[in-house]
């Protein structure tokens, strides 16, 4: 039997957030059963195809008027 190691794509950063959002965030991660790194991963990678596509303005406008 061999294993076979590799070296994980992802690199860690830290991030700061309020109480509050951290309390949404581990609610909804325990509920969906989703791993907090995964919903990050797929938050940013969202936002980040949003301001590619749209413009950081409209999208700062667009989160203002939600």
């Amino acid at each position: 039997m061999s294993f076979q190691f590799q070296s994980t794509p992802y690199t860690q950063f830290p991030l700061r957030i309020d109480h509050n959002l951290h309390e949404r965030f581990t609610r909804i991660s325990s509920s969906t059963k989703i791993p907090k790194s995964t919903l990050g991963r797929l938050g940013i990678t969202r936002l980040l195809n949003e301001i590619d596509e749209k413009g950081i303005t409209r999208v700062l406008q667009e989160m203002e008027s939600e």
